[in-house]
């Protein structure tokens, strides 16, 4: 019981109260009730520490809500199966550098599929970092014109796992498109990234400067080992407002 509790002590860096307790068990001026009671006082702590740890990596995230899988209606969406991203969930893809993409329309669920991969990573005590292309996209330049690029884009290459949100809602120019370019070439087989975008890979060079070259080679690194997810149902956000309209006109 005593190396229990000195363990204890230790995991939550008491470094007096360890060297206090040490002594009055050399001096047998501690019962072995005393020793079980503060065991059980200590183990609360110890838990609520480990809970602490555990979500501490959701709450850096960036998250701009929290969803479990759970939540997802995938009777909604027969095109995703919901056994293929409880598969994603358990497995370890983030420590093998395999990225996740969803295309598909808005309001499909896309976001939605991919924060609630990433929480799963996160609560694992993995570093996740979410953010919205556009977003990623002025930062990175930003950063290019006050020339701590390589500093910036190192930053973003730290988390185990990136989910950048939305690509293809805004058309970014040659030079940002190169930027963006490093960044993926980066994380490639080193660390995974989830996409999400409403844009079909025939249409990504309009979105990335128009060059088709860049794209090819953003696509290629994000493809080649990945999990790809082409949604094709309709709008969740929208499903209770259309059927009045189709009822109506019926």
């Amino acid at each position: 019981m005593i190396n229990e509790v000195l363990e204890q002590l230790t995991y939550l860096k008491l470094k007096s109260a360890y060297t206090y307790l040490k002594e009055l068990h050399i001096n047998d001026e501690i019962s072995s009730s005393e020793l079980k009671g503060i065991y059980k006082i200590l183990k609360k702590e110890v838990e609520a520490k480990e809970e602490n740890n555990r979500l501490y990596n959701v709450k850096v995230a960036g998250f701009p809500f929290l969803r479990t899988i759970e939540e997802y209606d995938f009777s909604f969406q027969p095109s995703i199966k919901k056994e293929k991203i409880d598969a994603i969930i358990s497995s370890e893809f983030y420590e093998e550098g395999t990225n996740v993409v969803f295309i598909g329309n808005p309001g499909t669920g896309k976001t939605h599929l991919a924060i609630s991969i990433a929480y799963s990573v996160a609560i694992r005590r993995n570093s996740v970092y979410f953010i919205k292309f556009n977003k990623l996209i002025n930062i990175l330049r930003n950063a290019y014109n006050e020339g701590t690029f390589e500093r910036k884009v190192k930053q973003f290459f730290k988390y185990k796992l990136l989910i950048i949100d939305e690509v293809g809602f805004n058309e970014i120019s040659p030079l940002e498109s190169k930027l963006f370019f490093q960044l993926i070439d980066l994380r490639y087989c080193k660390r995974s990234t989830i996409i999400t975008s409403n844009i079909t890979f025939d249409k990504w060079p309009t979105i990335l400067g128009n060059d088709e070259m860049i794209t090819k080679a953003i696509l290629d690194r994000l493809l080649h080992f990945s999990y790809l997810f082409n949604i094709t149902g309709p709008s969740y956000r929208i499903k209770d407002k259309i059927k009045p309209l189709q009822t109506e006109e019926s």
